[in-house]
């Protein structure tokens, strides 16, 4: 009757109200309706989102577009890596994570569709491993200014392409207000301050909309009706991705391997596309040598090695990639996320950690990072 249909909209919509307050997710998809100047449902998705997104962009700068093609047939593609992970639980875990990865693999072999040679073919048979293991002779690519991805697409590095330098002027933005996010939480974090809630909120917000344009970028190029849909450069990204991650997990075992005296232990529990999950125990076990440590002092430590240490490792590691593909320019960064006293896998993307510390912000208890883990079920007693 009416009075029930009164009393459940008014359920409904309270509803709705407790689920934007926790989520923002209204409020995002406005934040990135007007950044874009785009209707508000095209937010939901990537192709027409990001059609505008270039055409306001070459406009500011006399540029036409081209005109649409339509393509008859769906392409696969290759994706991300994921490790097997080594299942079981693991004391001390450090989890490291790539900035914005495939937006910065667009910066980095300057992916665009100007940007494709076009006076040499795409290189055959080339694949990921024989780029990890550095079997490919790349001097030839350094006198042409040219640079190569893992599926042998090539790419000019005499001037930036017009999507290198969308994504690098979208992610410095990012940047600046998840800073300001991250420096609002530590502060609620030692005041409690009901007032910085609102600042986490707006400024996660923001951060939150440039992040999720960033990433749906590459969704926009494998899409065979985007406008600038080409196969090869959606391959480019994806592969590089698989060298980036597998290249810097090497690196971290032979580093481990070679602080701890130990060969062929492989120090690395899981790897998911842009991220590596490092197995720290023997370390903390070898720095203490079997002294009662507190968990703080354990956490400080891991925190100042990560930064001191692991970070500087991680950084000069890249540049070694970037120079041998004569890339246009180093912009793989990854930073230390989590700190965890305990983790444990039960298989890929189904892990929880125990975190002391997340990406800087030290936490009072410890609390629980779940992915994949079915915790709560209808049948879990209150």
């Amino acid at each position: 009757d009416y009075q029930s249909f009164i009393e459940y909209n008014i359920t409904d919509v309270e509803l709705v109200d407790k689920l934007e307050d926790k989520m923002k997710l209204i409020e995002l998809c406005l934040t990135m309706a007007y950044d874009a100047k785009v209707n508000y449902m095209d937010v939901l998705g990537q192709v027409k989102y990001w059609d505008v997104l270039i055409f306001n962009y070459l406009r500011d700068r006399n540029i036409v577009i081209p005109q649409k093609r339509k393509s008859d047939k769906s392409e696969k593609f290759e994706g991300a890596y994921v490790k097997e992970p080594q299942v079981g639980m693991h004391k001390w875990v450090m989890s490291f994570d790539l900035n914005s990865l495939y937006p910065h693999l667009i910066m980095q072999y300057n992916i665009s569709p100007e940007t494709v040679n076009k006076d040499l073919r795409q290189v055959k048979n080339m694949t990921v491993e024989k780029l990890l293991t550095q079997d490919t002779d790349m001097s030839g690519m350094h006198q042409r200014g040219l640079t190569m991805t893992p599926n042998g697409a090539l790419f000019k590095t005499g001037k930036k392409g017009f999507l290198s330098e969308m994504m690098e002027t979208m992610y410095n933005d990012r940047v600046k207000y998840k800073k300001l996010m991250l420096q609002s939480k530590q502060q609620y974090e030692n005041t409690k301050e009901p007032k910085l809630l609102k600042d986490i909120s707006k400024y996660n917000n923001i951060q939150m909309a440039k992040k999720i344009s960033l990433n749906s970028a590459y969704g926009a190029i494998g899409n065979e009706y985007f406008r600038y849909y080409k196969l090869a450069n959606a391959e480019a990204i994806t592969l590089s991705g698989q060298v980036s991650i597998q290249w810097i997990e090497a690196k971290m075992n032979e580093y481990l391997n070679k602080v701890l005296k130990s060969d062929g232990v492989d120090y690395v529990i899981a790897i998911d596309t842009d991220s590596i999950y490092l197995n720290m125990g023997p370390f903390v076990d070898a720095v203490f040598k079997g002294r009662e440590a507190s968990t703080e002092e354990i956490v400080n430590f891991l925190d100042k090695v990560s930064h001191m240490e692991l970070e500087k490792y991680i950084e000069s590691s890249y540049e070694e990639l970037a120079d041998y593909l004569n890339a246009y320019e180093n912009k793989m960064v990854m930073k230390r996320e989590n700190i965890a006293e305990r983790g444990i896998w039960t298989g890929k993307k189904r892990y929880i950690l125990r975190v002391w510390d997340s990406e800087g912000v030290r936490y009072e208890k410890p609390k629980l990072k779940m992915m994949g883990i079915e915790a709560i079920k209808t049948s879990t007693p209150a």
